[in-house]
């Protein structure tokens, strides 16, 4: 953080003088003015009268100049922060035309950008994109002066449905990029997927979100084998096996298999092989708990019952994806 010296309390007291001294000038003069409409005029005392307008004249003065330099600031900050290009040029490994509207992290240099806005769609990483954002990361000595910066990740918003890794992405959402330190794209990371998105057989609804994973890492160190994890949308309804689920999350392995249900809600009465569950019944496919025992076995837990209602020990039913009964686990 870079240390700003406080104002000394001399300074505070001497601007609250000449503020108040200004806001007593204008209820005075205001008054001259009124009563010298109403007709009675009445000349004020000139010496404090005098001195009251000279510090109010000061004030105003320096108010006004204070603002002009503002406005002086601004212009020149918007020149080096916020440049629009009068050429084409390349910069992050994308070709810009005229007309893109830059916001800079480092001033005057255009490779710092952390946004760009294009006059008209731009083919980026197979999009037709027109909004550009990037995550900086800025290097500072110790004196806090920018040494250097290193993008980091990019998000680019356009038109469209665009294909990126296999999966049909919706274009008009923001799609993630990692970046290297060049700006290159280094890997496709997230998106929300448009209609058209089947996996393993699971037809994903629009709106998924999308992320890419190099394995989800546990407190024992265990990492696991995702490499995909999808949030499905709220009120949508993902359907796996005999499961109707909503508030699903959905986890694929590298060859985008299902891997994991680590969450989802039956959102109807279903039934799965001789068992039925009901409406609200907690799901969960895999989970790494049950592997070792039941590798690829549905754990399914039944809603929680009406607050008023005696207590009753919860029993979890594991299937396989078959319908076959596996065990029933008593909380």
């Amino acid at each position: 953080m870079i240390p700003v010296a406080l104002p000394s309390v001399e300074a505070l007291l001497f601007l609250a003088f000449l503020l108040v001294t200004t806001f007593v000038w204008v209820v005075w003069t205001l008054g001259l003015v009124l009563r010298y409409a109403a007709g009675r005029w009445k000349r004020p005392m000139i010496l404090p009268y005098g001195l009251v307008t000279a510090v109010a004249v000061f004030t105003l003065w320096q108010i006004g100049d204070f603002y002009l330099q503002m406005h002086a600031y601004d212009k020149e900050r918007a020149a080096r922060y916020s440049p629009e290009l009068s050429e084409p040029i390349r910069l992050g490994q994308i070709d810009m035309p005229k007309g893109t509207k830059l916001e800079l992290s480092v001033a005057d240099t255009p490779e710092s950008f952390n946004r760009a806005l294009f006059p008209h769609p731009v083919s980026v990483a197979g999009t037709d994109a027109v909004e550009i954002v990037r995550y900086i990361s800025i290097k500072t000595n110790e004196n806090y002066e920018t040494i250097g910066f290193t993008p980091d990740n990019m998000r680019i918003t356009g038109r469209g449905v665009t294909t990126q890794s296999g999966w049909r992405c919706d274009a008009t959402q923001p799609l993630q990029f990692d970046l290297k330190p060049d700006g290159g794209i280094s890997a496709f990371s997230t998106c929300i997927l448009a209609d058209g998105n089947v996996v393993d057989g699971i037809t994903l609804p629009k709106g998924t979100f999308l992320r890419s994973s190099t394995g989800n890492v546990y407190t024992d160190g265990f990492i696991d084998s995702d490499r995909w994890v999808l949030d499905t949308p709220e009120g949508q309804i993902v359907r796996i096996d005999n499961f109707d689920l909503s508030e699903a999350t959905l986890a694929l392995d590298g060859e985008r298999k299902l891997h994991e249900v680590k969450r989802g809600v039956l959102s109807k009465d279903a039934t799965l092989g001789a068992y039925h569950h009901a409406a609200g019944s907690t799901i969960r496919y895999n989970p790494r708990h049950l592997r070792n025992d039941y590798p690829g076995a549905w754990l399914i837990a039944p809603p929680l019952p009406a607050s008023d209602a005696p207590p009753v020990p919860a029993q979890n039913i594991v299937q396989g994806r078959d319908g076959k009964l596996l065990a029933v686990l008593t909380n």
